[in-house]
């Protein structure tokens, strides 16, 4: 069955970044465990495509150097016709509202990874489409930066299928829509 999964970190405050879109907080001694990769390499095999913003694209292409989900479908979200740099086969740009592009993929690939950032999590929640989230909340506060769901106007119902606590103090839980 087609769903949209959210799956990010997030700080005890609310951010998934600070405010000039770093997420150096992450990469803190205290958050490091040798061989945990949190999850993610098991969540990456179980997604078929991935979604985000234009400003997230070009920052993960910032950290990484290239775009490392070249073996999924990506599909990014832009006001702009093109986007000159970083984008190869499998990378579309959309200029279609996030929930319309959302619902093609799922009906076109599976299992969708919102990657972000705020200003897509907000408008695909406040649609109605995020059928589950994983947040794994760092135990830090930035006290500014993009928050998980920017300008969010909508509520939602969610049920806590599994929660994991980590030793540095991670603590990641799974949520489905209620």
């Amino acid at each position: 069955m087609p769903k949209a999964i959210l799956y990010t970190a997030v700080t005890l405050d609310g951010y998934i970044a600070d405010a000039q879109g770093g997420i150096e907080f992450l990469d803190h001694p205290l958050f490091r465990l040798p061989d945990e990769d949190y999850g993610y390499s098991a969540f990456y095999e179980s997604i078929d495509a991935v979604i985000m913003g234009h400003n997230t694209f070009e920052k993960i292409k910032s950290f990484e150097g290239s775009y490392p989900y070249s073996e999924k479908h990506s599909v990014i979200l832009s006001t702009k016709q093109s986007l000159a740099d970083g984008v190869s086969e499998g990378i579309e740009v959309s200029n279609e509202p996030a929930e319309v592009a959302l619902n093609e993929l799922k009906s076109k690939y599976g299992t969708v990874w919102i990657v972000g950032g705020g200003a897509t999590n907000a408008k695909l929640h406040r649609a109605g489409l995020i059928d589950e989230m994983i947040l794994t909340y760092i135990p830090t506060t930035l006290g500014a930066g993009i928050p998980l769901f920017r300008s969010n106007e909508s509520t939602a119902n969610w049920k806590n299928i599994s929660t994991r606590t980590y030793p540095n103090g991670l603590v990641q839980i799974h949520l489905v829509k209620a």
